[in-house]
């Protein structure tokens, strides 16, 4: 019986811990339509996003190098549909969306569900997001 509870007791509480978090939607919409920034050099975008997370976020450093295979990957990908945001927003969104959730499944197994919630507490709003790196893994 109490292994019953126990594997009962165990579900639960990661079924809460995971009901807890919540990734943006993917459904594509203009509604509120935020043009991304141009991506320049890969590395060196990276090398800051990873910068700003690890600070930010306060992760140990075991963690760098699965974020910045993770965001560079990411990056590398988006890279190839940006010029959608110009010509076809709804075209670069049904595009980016999938492509953010992937990342920001990636992130959250990196990183665990209470730095997640975090990650997802820094997306940058109003005039200061353009020249926010992190701009990058939002719009």
């Amino acid at each position: 019986m109490k292994k019953i509870i126990l594997a009962f007791a165990q579900f639960a509480c990661y079924s809460i811990s995971h009901a807890q978090v919540t990734v943006p939607k993917t459904a594509p919409s203009t509604k509120d339509f935020i043009k991304p920034p141009k991506i320049g050099d890969i590395t060196k975008t990276t090398s800051g996003i990873v910068g700003d997370l690890m600070s930010k976020l306060s992760l140990p450093g075991t963690q760098k190098s699965g974020l910045t295979d993770a965001i560079s990957g990411f990056l590398t990908k988006k890279k190839d549909i940006v010029g959608l945001a110009d010509t076809n927003p709804t075209g670069y969104l049904s595009k980016f969306n999938p492509l953010q959730k992937g990342l920001f499944d990636k992130i959250k197994g990196i990183v665990g569900a209470s730095a997640f919630t975090k990650f997802l507490g820094l997306k940058p709003s109003g005039a200061g997001a353009a020249g926010n790196l992190l701009s990058n893994l939002f719009f």
